[in-house]
């Protein structure tokens, strides 16, 4: 597989690495570029951003020169086609070459906008492996810790809980990111230390296999007091929910506090055994809904005929069929939000699949 630095007669002297912030995929998608970039001893700078966040993002691309810029586990939806494609078209008019590694969904008119880009950009989207994985495959397909951290991402991202390191890691995560937005600090900047042992010495940087836990004794004591902390809430969030059934399936949409993702929630809430809610005895719901208090939506399924993704495009966002996330908007009655959030999705059976399909 030829490796991006090495097409065409273009001399590139650095890598630009954009990437998802919110997960541990993006992070080791990351990861993986930089450890490309320190093999070809490029230099190397990265950026971690958010879906709305690309207009403050991407011109900053615009001003580079014989950069190589790699997007990761971030997809474009048409909202911001004008802006990712104005920038990127810049900067490769400054001698940069484009690529992109991706598996969210995206339109037919997203992909022209990036391939129709001069400088022969590279455009990868594959739904059947998380962004970490791709890049791995495509960067750096013989580099055992790149191969570690696309089975951590993988672990993380497909939702199988099945690594200690990877759960602890996406604690970790979001303990910093959540406490860089309380204090108004820069969250690449936070993450930065954590970048760089992982590029050097894998999950081994961080983790200690043995002990089963993380080197930073400092860090690892906050993620302890994080996930005692992050269960009270979610029991708290979980005891004010509201159920209907919709179609003949159950939807509980349960307004998430801060410092819990939807992850979090979807993944505790999927046990039988978090769900006892005084004398009751909750069911798992078919589709959890999460209303966050800025008023976004986080998609996960109890079962696999539900798809997520669908029921997101109903609130002008997407995903995979197992975990998407979309807008309802700033709302004062959780609710009044949630009667319309419930019609809403009365008003589809898109997002019920008659037959099943993919991995929960």
């Amino acid at each position: 597989m030829t490796e991006p630095a090495e097409l065409g007669a273009v001399k590139i002297s650095s890598v630009f690495s954009i990437s998802h912030e919110k997960d541990v995929d993006g992070l080791l998608s990351a990861v993986i570029v930089s450890r490309y970039a320190s093999s070809k001893n490029l230099k190397y700078a990265f950026t971690l951003t958010d879906y709305g966040l690309f207009e403050s993002v991407f011109p900053k691309a615009a001003t580079l020169r014989n950069s190589l810029i790699v997007v990761t586990d971030l997809g474009l939806d048409d909202h911001s086609i004008d802006i990712v494609a104005s920038s990127l078209g810049k900067a490769i008019a400054q001698g940069c070459r484009v690529v992109w590694l991706d598996h969210h969904d995206w339109t037919d008119k997203a992909v022209r906008s990036i391939l129709s880009l001069g400088g022969n950009p590279r455009l990868t989207v594959n739904h059947e492996f998380c962004a970490s994985e791709i890049a791995f495959k495509v960067l750096m397909p013989r580099d055992n810790v790149c191969a570690e951290l696309a089975r951590i991402a993988h672990d993380t991202d497909f939702n199988m809980r099945q690594i200690e390191s990877a759960n602890a890691l996406t604690d970790a995560l979001s303990l910093i990111r959540f406490g860089t937005v309380d204090k108004g600090q820069d969250f690449t900047e936070a993450i930065t230390p954590i970048l760089k042992s992982l590029n050097e010495n894998g999950m081994a940087g961080i983790w200690d296999e043995n002990a089963g836990r993380f080197r930073d004794n400092l860090l690892n004591q906050r993620v302890d007091a994080y996930r005692k902390e992050k269960i009270k809430k979610m029991r708290k969030a979980l005891a004010g929910r509201s159920d209907l059934e919709i179609h003949g399936c159950l939807v509980r949409i349960v307004e998430i506090p801060n410092g819990v993702t939807t992850t979090d929630m979807g993944t505790w809430a999927a046990d039988e055994r978090n769900l006892k809610v005084g004398d009751e005895q909750l069911k798992v719901a078919d589709l959890l809904v999460t209303l966050s208090p800025n008023g976004l939506l986080g998609f996960r399924r109890g079962q696999d005929k539900i798809q997520c993704n669908a029921a997101a495009r109903l609130f002008k966002g997407g995903g995979h069929p197992y975990a998407a996330g979309g807008e309802y908007g700033m709302y004062h009655d959780f609710q009044a939000a949630c009667d319309d959030i419930f019609t809403t999705l009365s008003t589809s059976k898109e997002w019920i699949s008659e037959e099943e399909s993919g991995s929960s």
